[in-house]
């Protein structure tokens, strides 16, 4: 697909990053020019717009989401097509896949993970109830968003139950490590199956790592059907066994000895901690019938019928006539069937005996490395490799952050190693805020994940609260969270009053350049052996916050030569900001040896926590403001 970026869809979606790709499509984050929001837009390949099959796959997913309406489930906002390409519209979600948190840090406490299965049960109740199948239940398809609540998505292979159900003459779809058994068979599905993949997904939650593993997908495939998975307490001994029961009993092969809905799977979940006895199987009559698995290769012949058949004749010979000539069809028929099935299972051998030929290869440690060094690494091993780039905010740029498989693992030759290597730390452009005010200003700013510095400064010519300039400038690419300085109109004239900045701990060429805008009177006094750096300030007066308007007296007391430092140390300062559906601003003031000064203002979303290392010198106070609250005092030494 050529470059999409800045390309409008329906005039008003404008394409500014690609999210992701897949076989059937591409996925961009798009802005919405009309509401000013940021959206997710899925667009169809342009090499499969001719075939129809793949277009009517893409519209039944916008049908069937676009009748989806909760919170656990991603939005559809529009549905279009612009000159050859069809499209897809849906809610952003500024968060990761379930698949990057288990890569990230599984297995994961059984709380959290249990939370999380409650949020995904409750998105396939609401789905199943409306007779929509997900069909493709995998942690790639579950984000989660800046509160942590659980979003599915991608119901591209989403079918109604109303409609035809898939056999095995039509393609199989969904990633083998998830599918149910009677998806692997290529058998008609109904809910149990999501309950099935539902089951796989905590399974890997908790264990981190999916319960069957194969170097093909059919050998992947039989083991859903054939093998029963490890017990996860002998791979997490964390994991109550009233869990696990719940989770094996979602993961039965047989869908009638699974939940009968995601309702009641979600029940269990709710109790693992009770105490109560959950998970419990419905008992199997004896003489229920056995289990049957049907061939998966189909290798029947339809049967031929005569449009012109002969009126039936009375008599014995004429039926026996009729029946010599029927007698050969059969044994026609059966000598076909019979050499179509010993070609299938030549095929097959075949290529069992080609595959158990390829040599194995033990795949090295890369993570840490340069992927350039990794790469070579891995070559050396004779394995074949596959590079994710993703921004990271500690990892520096070419420094592969995983591998998959880990290391010391025995694999064959043939297999591919993802390597997930850092882009290093995200950069984007800073938004144009000349001209806005402050408050409109600051929002834009640290909507863009920038932290913001506000400058008071007197001009005659711009109205007060409008912002006169900004540093960076607009446009420049800068890592999230850097500081932009905001320089913003107070007005004109000797009555026109400012806000004395922070200094304390600061350099004395920046206290200048904060003190200039505010046409102060700069005093100095110097002090000798302060065990800090010279040009440090020490002290100021006015104190931070108190008003001060042009000419007024400012005295600031720098260190001169210094003493042998004290060492500075550091503590990790953490509260929880009250979920109350507000954004709040938090402040972190530290008064030591050095001095009382700021060094911490941030807006924060309800419900986040707030973690920030502080460093100080000597015996001093932290303490920690929401919305002018003190939330924290804490002493130090």
């Amino acid at each position: 697909m050529a470059t999409m970026m800045g390309r409008l869809f329906g005039n008003r979606y404008e394409i500014v990053e690609l999210l992701g790709s897949g076989g059937m499509a591409q996925v961009y984050k798009a802005w919405d020019k009309l509401l000013e929001r940021a959206v997710t837009i899925k667009l169809l390949r342009e090499t499969l717009t001719s075939d129809e099959e793949f277009v009517r796959r893409f519209r039944r997913e916008a049908q069937a989401v676009a009748g989806l309406s909760h919170p656990n489930i991603v939005n559809v906002y529009d549905v279009g097509r612009e000159g050859d390409i069809d499209y897809i519209v849906m809610e952003f979600i500024d968060g990761p896949t379930l698949k990057e948190v288990i890569r990230s840090r599984a297995p994961l406490p059984p709380e959290e993970a249990v939370e999380l299965g409650k949020q995904i049960s409750d998105a396939l109740e609401h789905a199943h109830e409306r007779g929509i199948i997900h069909r493709d239940i995998k942690p790639h398809n579950i984000l989660l968003n800046r509160n942590g609540r659980v979003k599915v998505t991608d119901f591209g292979i989403a079918r109604s139950v109303a409609q035809n159900t898939m056999t095995m003459d039509r393609t199989i779809v969904g990633s083998v490590h998830y599918l149910s058994p009677e998806q692997a068979r290529g058998l008609p599905v109904d809910e149990k199956s999501d309950i099935y993949s539902l089951g796989v997904v905590m399974y890997e939650l908790l264990s981190g790592r999916v319960p069957f593993q194969g170097e093909t997908p059919i050998a992947v495939a039989l083991q859903q059907i054939q093998q029963t998975p490890p017990p996860l307490t002998t791979v997490n001994q964390r994991i109550p066994q009233s869990l696990e029961n719940v989770i094996f009993r979602a993961m039965e092969k047989e869908p009638s000895r699974r939940y009968a809905n995601a309702q009641a799977f979600r029940k269990d979940l709710e109790n693992v901690f009770s105490g109560k006895i959950v998970g419990r199987l419905p008992v199997k009559d004896d003489d229920s019938p056995t289990m049957r698995f049907d061939n998966v290769i189909d290798t029947s012949i339809p049967v031929l019928v005569n449009e012109e058949a002969e009126p039936v004749e009375d008599g014995k010979e004429k039926l026996k006539a009729k029946a010599k000539p029927l007698q050969k069809r059969q044994i026609g028929l059966w000598i076909g069937s019979l050499i179509a099935l010993a070609i299938v299972l030549f095929g097959l051998t075949y290529a069992w005996q080609q595959y158990m030929s390829v040599p194995e290869a033990t795949v090295p440690k890369v993570t840490g490395m340069r992927h350039i060094d990794a790469i070579k690494a891995l070559q050396a091993a004779g394995l074949e490799y596959q590079i994710n780039e993703v921004n990271h905010p500690d990892v520096a740029k070419e420094i592969v952050i995983s591998q998959d498989p880990p290391e010391n693992t025995k694999v064959k030759k043939t297999r591919v190693v993802v390597l997930t290597v850092s882009k290093g730390q995200k950069v984007v452009k800073v938004p144009s805020v000349v001209g806005m005010s402050q408050r409109d200003a600051v929002v834009a700013l640290q909507q863009a994940n920038f932290n913001v510095e506000v400058i008071e400064q007197s001009d005659d010519k711009i109205p007060p609260g409008t912002v006169i300039s900004q540093t960076p400038g607009a446009n420049a690419e800068q890592p999230v969270e850097t500081v932009v300085r905001l320089a913003v109109s107070k007005g004109q004239g000797q009555d026109a009053k400012g806000t004395m900045p922070s200094l304390v701990g600061t350099k004395l060429a920046d206290a200048r350049a904060k003190l200039e805008p505010l046409s102060v009177d700069l005093k100095l006094k110097t002090q000798e052996n302060s065990g800090l750096e010279a040009g440090t300030i020490l002290a100021q007066d006015p104190a931070p916050n108190s008003p001060v308007k042009p000419g007024d007296p400012v005295l600031l007391t720098v260190s001169g030569t210094a003493a042998p430092a004290q060492t500075a140390k550091t503590t990790s300062v953490s509260f929880l900001i009250p979920n109350d559906g507000k954004d709040h601003m938090v402040k972190i003031v530290v008064q030591d040896s050095r001095g009382n000064r700021e060094v911490y203002n941030r807006q924060h979303h309800a419900g986040e926590t707030v973690n920030q290392e502080v460093s100080y010198t000597g015996k001093g106070t932290i303490q920690a403001y929401s919305d002018a609250v003190m939330v924290l005092n804490r002493q130090v030494e």
